[in-house]
Parts: C-alpha cells; structure tokens; sequence
C-alpha cells in the first residue's frame, strides 16, 4: 500500500516538473499593411511635400516640349536640283482570305495606288529651321496643292508665325511632322523611295510619282 501511494507520489511530482512555462520558441510578427494603403501613404507624403506636384509639372513640360519641337530626323539638306519618276507598283506576297477561308487577294497580285487612289495633295518634306526651304516650300505651295511635312524644326512655332499666312483659301498655314519617319520610312518599304534628303517634293504626274530633291528654279 505503502509503495503504491510513493508511486503515485512520485508521478505527479514529474507531471508537475514537466508542465513547467517553457515561454516562446519563434518571434512573432504583426501582419503587414494593405500595400495599397503604404502607397497611398507614400503619395501623401510626396503630395505634403510638394514634390508629386513638381513630377507632374515637369512631365508636362517636357510632354509639351516634346510635341512643340520633336527631335530632327537626322535627313541632311542638299539644294542641288534632281529628279526621277516611279511607277509605283507592289506585289501581294501572299493569298488574303475572307473568314470563310475564300481567297480575296491571291498571291501575286500587282497593286498600282496611283491608278486605284490618285495623289491629288503632293508632299514636300523640308528643314523647318532654313527659312530658305521654308520659303520655298510656302511658293511651291501656292502653286499647286502641297502638304509641308517637316524633318526637323517646329511645327508648331511656324503655324503660330504663318496663321495669318493666306494658304490655298486657309487663312493659316498647316506644318506638320513625320513623326518617326513613318512617311518616309512607309515610301522605302513600299517602293523603295529613299527620301535622304531635303527639300524634297512627291506630286502625281500621270500614272507615275514624280520626285524632285533640291530647289528648282
């Protein structure tokens, strides 16, 4: 009896021992806020100190800047006089189908734009920072029907100098910019018109684009 009560005894005095408070064994961290909310607090902060203000202002300056005086395309001038007609004329590379698999354009086909769509507005690229080429582009213009495309230079200063420039019944004179040689860029691919120099000017005469670099007198 004795022996059975010090048994006993004795395991509840090891469960005692082992139950004691081991504490932590790993740290515990809060969860982190919404990231969201920590952008929100960023933007406040730069709103408070005036710098997200000062980002936009200057993004909207150099946006503006940028369309007001685009970058030169890099093409140089030359004012020697020379000429040369094209019969533009490209071939379809492969057949063209409709959504029911019928071939609307087979393989092969030669396209003429001209004789489908005629060229009844010509192009004169031009350096919008010689006022010689653009006098020259400006007299050629009232001559026959012209759209004055620059390859460096400010569109936009040039309307504002020419708006009240008597322009083919306009009262203002429209400059424009080959934004990324898309124009130019389009001729080479299509035709192989290589435009690496200015005045530049592309008319229509009968089925043939007629292209003129230089100044004419």
């Amino acid at each position: 009896m004795i022996k059975n009560l010090l048994a006993i005894a004795l395991c509840a005095f090891a469960l005692g021992a082992n139950a004691e408070d081991l504490g932590v064994k790993s740290q515990t961290f809060s969860p982190d806020r919404d990231a969201r909310e920590q952008i929100k607090d960023i933007l406040r902060q730069k709103e408070k100190s005036g710098e997200l203000a000062a980002f936009w202002n200057d993004y909207r300056n150099k946006s503006v800047n940028g369309i007001k005086n685009p970058a030169p395309l890099g093409i140089p001038s030359n004012y020697g006089f020379s000429a040369q007609g094209f019969n533009l004329k490209y071939i379809i590379s492969q057949d063209y189908k409709d959504e029911k698999g019928n071939v609307v354009v087979p393989k092969g086909t030669v396209v003429e734009p001209l004789k489908r769509t005629p060229l009844t507005v010509g192009l004169i690229f031009i350096d919008g920072r010689d006022q010689r080429q653009v006098d020259y582009a400006i007299a050629a213009g009232k001559r026959e029907p012209l759209k004055i495309v620059l390859v460096a230079g400010s569109p936009y200063d040039l309307r504002v100098k020419y708006k009240d420039a008597d322009w083919n019944g306009s009262p203002t004179i429209p400059f424009y910019f080959d934004q990324k040689k898309m124009i130019i860029n389009q001729f080479n691919r299509l035709y192989r018109i290589n435009i690496d120099k200015v005045p530049a000017k592309l008319t229509q005469r009968g089925t043939q684009l007629w292209v003129e670099f230089g100044m004419s007198n």
